[in-house]
């Protein structure tokens, strides 16, 4: 069941043994409780808890909990089982991790840990398990009766293999699971034959794909597989925790969202998970953010903490790490972080729905290669300024606790889907899954920008479905036979479907089905190409209900100093000449190239209808943003009916987002640019004229005028700020 603590968080990431060293810590604790800070996070690692077999010291986390607790401040424990103790190997000698060149993988102190061997022993080991089961009980039992207890953080970026240095695991106990896997997936090994289109005679002589750009397809089934084991592990650790501890949330948090795990030459695609499967396991999900770190905009910092909202699919969001100070990679120092744009990534993560903001890290780090970095309170400069605007931000969650807690945001009407199987498909060719990514990126990104809601939408929240008119395809080159049949009944339902090119072109095993009746997804949308040509213009224009747009998509780049393979990886986009079908499915041309072939078409399907693209354009808007592409994104959105009720006029971007709690409806505005003034217009079904709206930041109050909708109000908003407005809901 999900649960909910009735406390908003705002904390920050404090001790990761042996840092920091005990003489700081009641000054530092003072400190955090005056900033406006509500509790800490603990890394209680299993190398440093356990660090002679079978002995578990807990005696600085002990010391650390009544210290916060004696400051009123909260506590919230990540478990890191995945850093193992240095004996791990010495005690359990087959655990080590094989690569896929057969090569066992040596260990080693992680890079910003200081204790604690990585990869270590194999999760599919069942002695390595048992291990980490002990080692979380003992925790759990240790703390869960604590009163500052907030919850856990069950697994940190849901890492297993950092620092394997190759494609990891192909141990014996990782390729059983794996052919455990297939077993229950297929029946038996005819049932494999069958779907393989192999002549297999015992499963020992089955495998995962060794290497990209071999067959696709024992390559993303082990993906899948990878994918698949993540979340089990999750669900593991989750039920270790749960068995001493009811009472507190227990969630876990990635890196970065799955769509944005493309992989490389080390790292299959999504191999740490794919998080609507791992928040399915869980109370709640969160993400890491490093905005300053990774140059990553207002737009897309908004984009990362939507995805996380999607995959916890009602239950609770967290902010899990929010950078603190400027990051440090050995000696290259990355730029310090202010306190106007750091306030509004807490607040842009709250209006859509967060419950707790965790910064990485209080002090500056100081091992390895990131010493003197990351520090809320660090030595960059700007440490005064942040520390300010935070106490202004804790007096705030301190006053409408529980108004903010109860928030939520209102449902979208919008859905773009995400395939991990295009995802598998092309890592499985390219060890890189970039055109998947950038595809659904550059759609988010562009939603953000033109500020229309959306979910991520994926198998586990196909039930999303049941509230959208709208729903986008990106890349849509593998389509699961579950989701279609979803995405089928969406569209005969009355649905519009955006999708692009090569819909259902392969199977989730990787083989490539030939345009027409093989591609019974595509078929059944009225959707036919006549096969792959190379893109050679740019720009094509599209003309849609009365507009006009000219709209991009990549072209065949080249290097000039690349052989002849290599520039086929960096060959661009291609696009697949579509079929009228005027018979069946009424088919209407919207563009087409100089060449006369069909770019785009719309068809009649059931009471719906499929916007059907010939190439790619979301990958090409992620690459370089342009404003055609969000007029036509907008537009398409206007007549679906998926903006949201309530509207923003400003001259430049302004983020925003609003839900109700309680008998309250709130309203989130964040300003990425330079001071201006804005207008706020909303039905009576939201906001009445008269009605009294209050700035929670400022106590400024507005009286609500009448407008040719309903009712709204004005206001401005400072350089870089943000503001929360509350009204009572209209009495209906």
């Amino acid at each position: 069941m999900k649960k909910r603590r009735r406390k908003m968080i705002l904390a920050a990431q404090y001790y990761r043994a042996p840092f920091p060293e005990r003489k700081y810590w009641k000054k530092d604790l003072d400190q955090m409780k005056a900033s406006g800070l509500n509790a800490i996070q603990l890394w209680v690692i299993w190398s440093w808890v356990e660090s002679e077999p079978g002995v578990f010291n807990f005696s600085d986390y002990d010391e650390l909990v009544e210290e916060a607790d004696k400051r009123g401040l909260g506590v919230i424990f990540s478990t890191i089982a995945e850093l193992q103790p240095l004996w791990i190997h010495r005690l359990i000698p087959d655990a080590h991790m094989i690569d896929n060149f057969g090569n066992r993988v040596l260990s080693s102190n992680r890079v910003e840990a200081h204790q604690g061997l990585t990869p270590g022993g194999c999760f599919d080991h069942p002695a390595v398990l048992a291990g980490m089961r002990l080692f979380i009980q003992k925790t759990v039992e240790r703390y869960a009766g604590k009163k500052n207890i907030l919850g856990w953080d069950c697994w940190n970026e849901l890492r297993w293999n950092v620092q394997s240095d190759g494609l990891v695991c192909f141990c014996p106990y990782t390729l059983e699971a794996f052919r455990h896997w297939l077993m229950k997936k297929y029946i038996n090994l005819a049932g494999l034959n069958t779907a393989w289109k192999r002549r297999y005679c015992s499963w020992e002589d089955v495998f995962p794909g060794k290497i990209p750009q071999r067959p696709y397809t024992e390559m993303m089934e082990f993906e899948a597989f990878l994918q698949w084991r993540a979340a089990e592990h999750v669900k593991f650790r989750y039920e270790t925790i749960k068995e001493a501890d009811t009472a507190h949330l227990v969630l876990a948090h990635a890196s970065q969202p799955s769509f944005l795990m493309s992989g490389d030459a080390e790292n299959h695609a999504m191999n740490r998970g794919n998080d609507f499967f791992m928040a399915s396991h869980l109370d709640g999900y969160g993400c890491s953010h490093f905005p300053f770190w990774f140059k990553v905009s207002d737009e897309d910092f908004g984009v990362r903490v939507e995805s996380t909202r999607s995959a916890a699919n009602g239950g609770v969001v967290w902010v899990s790490e929010l950078q603190g100070g400027s990051a440090r990679q050995g000696f290259a120092v990355f730029p310090s972080v202010h306190a106007k744009p750091q306030q509004r990534w807490v607040w842009n993560g709250y209006g859509r729905g967060a419950k707790a903001v965790i910064f990485w890290c209080w002090r500056d780090e100081v091992f390895g290669k990131e010493s003197s970095g990351y520090g809320l309170a660090g030595l960059d400069g700007l440490a005064e300024e942040r520390l300010a605007m935070m106490r202004e931000t804790g007096t705030l969650l301190a006053q409408h606790d529980n108004l903010l807690e109860e928030y939520a945001p209102d449902a979208a009407k919008l859905g773009v889907i995400f395939e991990p199987d295009s995802f598998n498909l092309e890592w499985a060719q390219d060890s890189a899954a970039i055109r998947a990514r950038n595809s659904i990126t550059g759609y988010l990104s562009a939603l953000e920008r033109i500020q229309v809601p959306y979910d991520v939408v994926e198998q586990t929240n196909l039930a999303r479905l049941n509230h959208c008119r709208l729903l986008i395809m990106p890349w849509p080159l593998v389509v699961s036979e579950h989701k279609a049949k979803s995405i089928l009944e969406f569209v005969h339902n009355g649905g519009t479907l955006l999708i692009e090119a090569e819909a259902d072109a392969y199977t989730s095993t990787g083989f490539y089905r030939y345009p027409g009746p093989d591609r019974t997804f595509a078929n059944a949308l009225g959707i036919e190409d006549s096969g792959r040509r190379v893109l050679v213009q740019e720009d094509f224009n599209l003309e849609w209900e009365g507009e006009q747009y000219t709209l991009e998509a990549l072209v065949p780049r080249k290097s000039g100093n690349l052989p002849n393979w290599a520039e086929e990886r960096n060959a661009g986009e291609y696009f697949t000449p579509l079929k009228e079908n005027h018979d069946k499915f009424h088919s209407r041309v919207l563009a087409r190239d100089s060449a006369g072939n069909i770019l785009a078409m719309v068809n009649a399907v059931g009471r719906g209808k499929v916007i059907a693209l010939g190439t790619f354009i979301g990958c090409k808007y992620q690459e370089r943003p342009y404003k055609e592409f969000e007029k036509f994104l907008l537009h398409v959105c206007m007549l679906s009916g998926v903006q949201h009720q309530m509207q923003i006029e400003s001259e430049a971007l302004i983020q925003w987002r609003t839900g109700v709690s309680g008998g309250s409806r709130l309203l989130f505005v964040i300003n990425p640019g330079k001071s201006q003034d804005f207008k706020v217009t909303a039905p009576p079904t939201l906001l009445l004229q008269g009605t009294q709206v209050e700035s929670l930041r400022s106590g400024r109050k507005f009286t609500a005028f009448a407008t040719s909708i309903g009712a709204g109000f004005t206001s401005a908003i400072e350089e870089g700020g943000y503001d929360i407005f509350r009204w009572p809901l209209p009495v209906q």
